[in-house]
């Protein structure tokens, strides 16, 4: 597997059910244990019944349910307070036992960690604590770990800490309103990135 699919101009694997990789099906199967089958199960459930009609608020609602989850829990980033309050208000009208932990979590200082801080001058500006955002959401038994705009590597750090699935419900972006992609989308970014097609304008 050459695994540069983003260079494929035919995507032959999905326009004519082309298998390119040369793995059988069988070993596909293989790969997958029981709980992963069933995720796999609940996650084409809710997009063949929903396709473009609900947010990705509403899917992950729709597919914990799907998988009879009933805890769930929610790092998220202190810079996303506002918009964690609300996403905890859905969640817990629908149903759902929900747990939040923010990212500043036992609010330990940087300097104690030899950590750059975004303002120097200030004597505490507290340290995000990804592996313990884990370890309490864990400690309420939540059956689905949602990330809610936790900076780049910290994400890295909760995912990996985790000891059950971990879906993205937000991804930061400060500069363009957590839609990373809006760097691809527009003409200026791409410039700007260098990343421009040869014949676009």
């Amino acid at each position: 597997m050459k695994c540069n699919c983003a260079e494929c101009s035919t995507k032959v694997c999905y326009t004519k059910g082309v298998n390119c990789t040369g793995i059988d099906k069988e070993i596909v199967k293989a790969a997958y244990n029981k709980e992963e089958l069933k995720i796999m199960q609940s996650a084409a459930y809710v997009e063949g019944t929903f396709y473009s009609n609900i947010t990705r608020l509403e899917e992950t609602a729709e597919f914990a349910k799907a998988m009879g989850y009933t805890k769930l829990g929610m790092a998220f980033c202190i810079g996303l307070s506002t918009e964690a309050h609300y996403i905890s208000r859905f969640f817990k009208k629908h149903g759902f036992e929900f747990y939040s932990v923010c990212c500043k979590t036992c609010s330990f200082p940087k300097k104690e960690f030899e950590l750059r801080q975004v303002r120097p001058e200030l004597e505490h500006e507290a340290m995000c604590n990804p592996k313990l955002q884990a370890q309490f959401l864990q400690q309420k038994n939540v059956e689905l770990y949602i990330s809610c705009g936790l900076c780049v590597g910290h994400d890295a750090i909760f995912n990996k800490n985790c000891p059950g699935p971990v879906t993205t419900l937000v991804v930061k972006d400060r500069l363009l309103s957590h839609n990373p992609l809006g760097a691809i989308y527009s003409r200026y970014w791409k410039k700007k990135l260098g990343i421009m097609d040869e014949d676009e304008i």
